[in-house]
């Protein structure tokens, strides 16, 4: 029994964990974005075709939108895209129309080819 416990692979803290994110996509990508800041709930899920769901807590959020198979972004990416969202949002004259709250997190799913 006791050989069989020392042959179980153990995680050593002292390495950096590999980063499975740090994969590049090929093709189209599907985005969808976690905000906060809104009346109807505190966090907000935006995704494909404008589709909009309001959540009360972020772990709901994050769960409904794992759940359709979109993933996080890797930092440098994610960062680009929450910079040039909040570009476009500061080119528009007089303030955006509706409040877009505050950008937390892009996530992304490649499409599939017989869905574009």
């Amino acid at each position: 029994m006791m050989a069989q416990s020392s042959e179980l692979a153990l995680i050593d803290p002292t390495k950096a964990m590999p980063e499975t994110q740090e994969q590049q996509h090929t093709g189209p990508i599907s985005i969808a974005t976690i905000s906060s800041g809104f009346e109807k709930g505190d966090f907000l899920v935006r995704e494909e075709k404008g589709q909009r769901v309001y959540f009360d807590f972020f772990e709901e959020a994050f769960n409904y939108i794992a759940y359709k198979g979109y993933i996080r972004m890797p930092k440098e990416e994610e960062r680009e895209w929450m910079d040039q969202m909040n570009h476009v949002h500061a080119s528009v004259k007089g303030g955006m129309k509706y409040n877009t709250g505050t950008l937390l997190m892009v996530l992304f799913r490649p499409l599939e080819a017989d869905k574009y």
